[in-house]
């Protein structure tokens, strides 16, 4: 999922029903600190949290540390142009979420793989993130303080499991014993996804995955806008690793985990959210963190916009309307006062032209509302305005315009309301989004709900 440091803090109360948070570590090598120290590190500290930043020093720049109480920051030497692994941890009394980044740092929007545990169950994945915080921790670069402070941490999270161990399809992997590509299930896999660009993608790493996954058919995912001339490099420097691939253009906000591969075996789609190099595959002892997670396969590029269910709705709704669809959600912004009509509306112009469930966020100069319309449940959020979770059952001859329609929220159906946002709902608003594959913080985050003051 697409988050920020900052968003997984501002949904802490909700994941953990407003437990308080003592840890706050972050972890990069492109780290920009004015950003943390304006935005981040505040919020952590008022919450409670003592606040741990470890990055890499800028070429050419000295290493530079800082202890205090309840605030450790050390930008070490490095020689590697990624030396650290993007990671977020959040550790509290009884909860633990650990965020692993992929992807290109320096990108506007970040994927995250998210690994989350509490009171009821705690991934025994997360030994191995305990024992990749002492492995940094003795590195020579990093100075005593921060060593200190990760090694506690590692204990924090390492004590959280003795309470609820539970077993997850989620693997975390370093390379501190062994190469990442000697941990991996060997093949042969049905397919090997590998997303541009190829970072670090040098013939003895392609050899050595191809001889480890044995796939059976190569992809080479594209972002729509990638230049032919790249395209063909890429395709180029595969051929020449034995890989004869595929090209295929995957939308946009794919990998949501923001690594380099993917690939499909008989046991499902799996990936691993490698973001830096993928030579970083069969090195040893480099300080790699990465999580082996389950995946789903890229969806078709969208239709043309004429094509798209949002064109044929921008014919059909308020000429002041502006419409974008952007990973299965219709956002519409306008100058409305009210914007739950708005939602209700573009629902009921929506159904029917497409498959499955229907999110529509629709946001004025001064309040937004977000409707999940799912046949014949219905799910409204909306904020400042009832700012509460609604879940509707609408049977015909009613539909979502006729129920929201007017200006004040309608009780007709209304099955179970849960407040404030914030909070984690409760569990029947949590099993309607789960059989849609989403969960409230997921959509919160996409509403931009979570990167705004509670």
């Amino acid at each position: 999922m697409t988050l920020s440091p900052l968003a997984l803090l501002r949904e802490w109360p909700a994941r953990t029903d407003g437990a308080a948070l003592r840890e706050f570590v972050f972890i990069g090598s492109r780290i920009d600190l004015p950003a943390l120290e304006r935005h981040v590190l505040p919020t952590a500290q008022e919450m409670g949290a003592a606040v741990t930043v470890l990055g890499a020093a800028a070429p050419g720049a000295e290493p530079a540390a800082l202890s205090r109480s309840g605030r450790t920051l050390a930008l070490i030497e490095t020689t590697d142009p990624d030396p650290l692994p993007e990671l977020t941890l959040l550790v509290g009394e009884a909860h633990v979420v650990a965020a692993f980044g992929g992807g290109a740092p320096a990108a506007r929007t970040r994927p995250w793989t998210v690994l989350s545990g509490g009171p009821e169950g705690v991934p025994w994945a997360l030994a191995d993130l305990g024992a990749w915080l002492r492995l940094i921790a003795l590195a020579p670069s990093v100075p005593a303080p921060m060593a200190e402070r990760l090694s506690q941490v590692a204990e924090l999270v390492e004590d959280l499991l003795l309470t609820e161990p539970v077993e997850s399809r989620v693997r975390v992997l370093h390379d501190g014993e062994d190469s990442l590509l000697t941990q991996l299930p060997r093949g042969s896999v049905d397919e090997l996804c590998l997303y541009a660009p190829l970072r670090g993608a040098d013939a003895p790493t392609l050899h050595a995955l191809a001889r480890h996954l044995s796939p059976e058919r190569v992809v080479l995912a594209l972002p729509g806008d990638w230049p032919e001339e790249d395209t063909e490099q890429a395709l180029r420097t595969l051929t020449e690793a034995g890989m004869t691939a595929e090209a295929r253009v995957v939308p946009d906000g794919h990998p949501p985990h923001g690594g380099l591969l993917e690939w499909q075996d008989s046991e499902g789609r799996h990936a691993l959210t490698l973001g830096s190099h993928l030579n970083t595959l069969t090195r040893t002892g480099q300080g790699t963190l990465t999580a082996l997670v389950p995946a789903t396969a890229p969806p078709e590029p969208a239709p043309r916009e004429e094509d798209h269910p949002a064109g044929v709705l921008a014919r059909s709704g308020d000429p002041g309307w502006t419409v974008e669809f952007d990973s299965g959600l219709y956002r519409v912004h306008g100058s409305f006062t009210n914007p739950v009509p708005v939602a209700a509306r573009v629902v009921e112009l929506l159904d029917g032209e497409c498959e499955g469930p229907v999110l529509v966020h629709a946001q004025g100069p001064k309040a937004w509302a977000l409707l999940v319309w799912s046949r014949p449940m219905m799910l409204l959020a909306s904020a400042p305005r009832g700012s509460a979770w609604r879940l509707y059952r609408v049977d015909p001859p009613a539909t979502p315009a006729s129920r929201l329609g007017g200006e004040g929220l309608s009780q007709v159906g209304l099955v179970r309301t849960s407040a404030p946002l914030h909070r984690a709902p409760h569990r029947d608003i949590g099993a309607f989004l789960h059989t849609l594959g989403t969960d409230h913080i997921t959509l919160l985050e996409n509403v931009g709900f979570l990167d705004k003051p509670l």
